[in-house]
Parts: structure tokens; C-alpha cells; sequence
């Protein structure tokens, strides 16, 4: 927490070395605090702001006034416009340049903004029953699907619960098994951890599989339905940029329908898959659209 002492130096600065800075990032967050652990809002790209001059303990932080307070936003989100350019204050003390408090924007805001786009690649386990199956047919050892999804989410910049759904493809394939899942990801999720460089987030999801295709032994198997939860906790790095890295893992459970009872290339009638659970790892990329 900054003291009395470098408080008023800030607004010094303010006042003697103000400076016109242009947002060059889609969203640049302002903070109440030098930690920026408290985000106030953002300022969209491409808007013009006045600023003080950067910190002299922290150059990574310039200061301006926010509702008549002191604020920090990230030297690397803005470009200085004009290093020479002439205070006018208010009656408080206060640049009123570009009118900070009203192109600050708060999180009351449409659906058609602050929303991303994720593309990952994933593998989780088969569980035990699909395990049996392929070992019984095929004497492999081969446990796990493989696939890849895509998902919309929208998430305040400054909040921590968000929400989405997605789209994936899953599948698992032997020399005789041929096992496939769309799903369907609706999901909601919050974010204990939030920092400039990283966020952590967790989320919980319903999928769902209208169709789930398996052959054996080139023979096809009854269409089968499924339904389950999803758990799992991802990080974000670069969360205040356009693109991100995203990274996660988590636990799925299955219910599967009409996959009771299987028959081989003979006929023959063999015990099926009734669950599918196990552990989650995924790997991709994001960005704001």
C-alpha cells in the first residue's frame, strides 16, 4: 500500500509533467492500486488520455486520476502522443483532458463485446470399460481418446465469473475399434487468480454427445448417447493481450446409453460401455474477438 508521502508525489506528477497517451492494446486495464490487484475498468484501443509521468520506483506504471482518484495503468499499454503538452486542471486538481471518468468502461456491458475464442488440442482417458473392450478385441493397450475442440466465452475484463459452450471431436482407434464423440461443452466458470501475466481459471461443464459412433471390427454398433460433467483448471497467460497461451487439466465423467451390449464381426453378444471417466489434459491457444 503506497504512503501518504508517495501519494502526493503522484499527484505532483500529475500536475507538473502531464502527457497525452494513446491505448494501444483492445482493452487497457486501470487499477486503484499499485499491486494491480484491483482493476477499476478499461479503456478501449485507440483512445487518447491524459497521464502523469511514469513511476520512479516502478516505470512500468503511469499514474492518472480516475472519479477524482488516484489510478495506474501499464506503460505498455499506451503510447505517449505528446511530451510537451499543457496541463489544464480542474477545480480539484485533476487533468480533465479526454474525460477519463466517462470513456472508463465498467463491466455493465452487451454480449457482443469482451467475448474469445478458444482452440485447443486434448486427450483424455477411455475409462476401464472402453479399456476391456479394446483389450478383449484387439489386445491393445490403447486407453485414452484424442481430439480437439472450440469454444466462445464471454468474460467481463474486470470480473471473475464467466461463462460459454463449445465444440468437440473425440476419438479413439485400433486396428479393429473405432470409437468417435461430438460433444457439446456448455460451461460457466470463475477465476480465483488474476494478475497481467496469468490468469487461473476454473471451470464446470455439462457435455453432452448426440452421437456416439463406435465400430468394431468394421462392424457398426447401436448409436449411443452420453451425458456428464466436465471439472477443470486452466491458466492464461498474457489475459490483457489479444492472443493468449492456454494450458489445463481436469476429471470427466460419462454416462453412456444404449452401449450396454455390443456384438462382435460374429454375432456374438459382448458386455459394452456404460461409463466413460478419467483425467483431462489440454493444450492451445486464444484471442478477443
Amino acid at each position: 500500500m503506497a504512503s501518504t508521502e508517495d501519494q502526493s508525489s503522484d499527484q505532483s506528477d500529475l500536475l507538473i509533467g502531464s502527457h497525452v497517451a494513446r491505448v494501444i492494446v483492445p482493452k487497457a486495464i486501470v487499477y486503484s492500486d499499485e499491486n494491480l490487484s484491483s482493476p477499476l475498468g478499461y479503456i478501449s484501443n485507440d483512445k487518447l488520455i491524459t497521464v502523469g509521468n511514469p513511476r520512479k520506483r516502478n516505470p512500468e506504471l503511469v499514474p492518472l486520476v480516475v472519479y477524482g482518484r488516484l489510478a495506474f495503468i501499464e506503460s505498455k499499454n499506451i503510447h505517449f502522443e505528446n511530451e510537451s503538452i499543457e496541463i489544464i486542471s480542474s477545480k480539484r486538481g485533476a487533468p480533465r483532458e479526454h474525460n477519463i471518468d466517462i470513456i472508463l468502461a465498467k463491466p455493465e456491458e452487451k454480449l457482443s463485446e469482451n467475448n474469445s475464442a478458444y482452440f485447443y488440442l486434448h486427450q483424455f482417458s477411455a475409462g476401464m470399460e472402453t479399456e476391456n473392450l479394446v483389450k478383449n478385441i484387439d489386445q491393445s493397450t490403447k486407453n485414452h481418446f484424442t481430439g480437439f475442440g472450440i469454444s466462445l466465452f464471454h468474460r467481463q475484463p474486470t470480473g471473475r465469473a464467466f461463462y460459454g459452450a463449445g465444440y468437440e471431436y473425440n476419438g479413439l482407434s485400433t486396428s479393429n475399434v473405432k470409437f468417435a464423440l461430438y460433444l457439446l461443452t456448455p460451461t460457466v466458470g470463475y477465476t480465483p487468480i488474476r494478475n497481467p501475466l496469468f490468469l487461473v481459471d476454473l471451470t464446470l461443464s455439462l457435455d453432452f454427445a448426440l452421437s456416439a459412433q463406435l465400430s468394431i471390427q468394421n462392424t457398426s454398433q447401436p448409436s449411443g448417447f452420453l451425458w456428464g460433467p466436465q471439472l477443470g483448471a486452466r491458466m492464461i497467460l498474457f489475459p490483457n493481450q489479444k492472443y493468449h497461451a492456454i494450458g489445463g487439466i481436469g476429471y470427466r465423467s460419462y454416462k453412456v446409453l444404449r452401449m450396454g451390449e455390443l456384438v462382435d464381426a460374429n454375432g456374438n453378444k459382448m458386455s459394452g460401455i456404460t461409463k466413460i471417466d478419467g483425467i483431462n489434459l489440454s493444450i492451445g491457444f486464444a484471442f478477443e474477438i
